[in-house]
């Protein structure tokens, strides 16, 4: 990345990570039924730390990649309580494009 000095802070910085995903269904309580109609994602606290030292652009857009099958979708977050190294992503997103 390149350096504008004073400039540079101006610029959005990127969230580059890997977690290991698993379906919504699999996470405890029936209060996220309807997370499974939606496009968003659950990710960890970790996340929400790295993000809020970010200039980022809000809404937050999220790029889902399959490296091993060359896929890949986008999505939102609704909330930042998975497990440390977890993301919840609805079922119908695991089948039709991650394929995990």
């Amino acid at each position: 990345m390149f350096n504008f000095g004073m400039f540079a802070s101006n610029l959005p910085l990127s969230f580059n990570t890997q977690y290991r995903c698993y379906s919504v269904a699999m996470l405890s309580g029936n209060e996220r039924k309807d997370v499974e109609r939606g496009a968003k994602i659950i990710l960890p606290p970790s996340a929400l730390d790295i993000l809020t030292r970010l200039n980022i652009v809000y809404p937050m857009l999220f790029k889902l990649t399959n490296h091993r099958l060359k896929k890949y979708t986008h999505c939102g977050v609704l909330e930042f309580v998975a497990d440390e190294g977890k993301a919840y992503i609805p079922h119908w997103v695991c089948i039709i494009y991650i394929e995990i």
